[in-house]
């Protein structure tokens, strides 16, 4: 048997909901900037990718056998140490797989709508 919806009822779960579509509406900007970064950071990674496959290793021979350059860095981590780009990748490979699970998720037709299966109508 179903329920009459009371007025003050009606109006909360619509406040609510509106609520809600107001912080959807602040928070897309916000996921667009966030989806360029995205990109953006996935370019930067494309490039130190091709450095480490084929310059790091005659670099590092070079610097090896004496070649004077500087490894002075602004606090991180220089690119020539053992493991800097090899756990940047790693990081890499990490967020994409939980930005794509999480896509995957949201994109399921079993997780699309959150119907619940033991609500009636009677």
């Amino acid at each position: 048997m179903s329920h009459p919806i009371t007025p003050e009822a009606a109006q909360a779960r619509i406040d609510r909901i509106q609520a809600l579509y107001r912080e959807w509406k602040h928070l897309l900007p916000e996921l667009e900037a966030a989806q360029e970064q995205w990109q953006h950071a996935m370019r930067l990674m494309r490039e130190m990718s091709d450095f480490y496959d084929r310059e790091y290793m005659p670099l590092h021979q070079a610097i090896e056998n004496g070649l004077p350059v500087s490894l002075a860095t602004e606090g991180e981590y220089s690119i020539m140490s053992e493991d800097a780009l090899w756990n940047a990748f790693q990081q890499q490979y990490d967020l994409s797989w939980a930005w794509l699970r999480a896509a995957t998720h949201e994109l399921d037709p079993q997780n699309r709508f959150h119907f619940d299966p033991t609500a009636t109508d009677e």
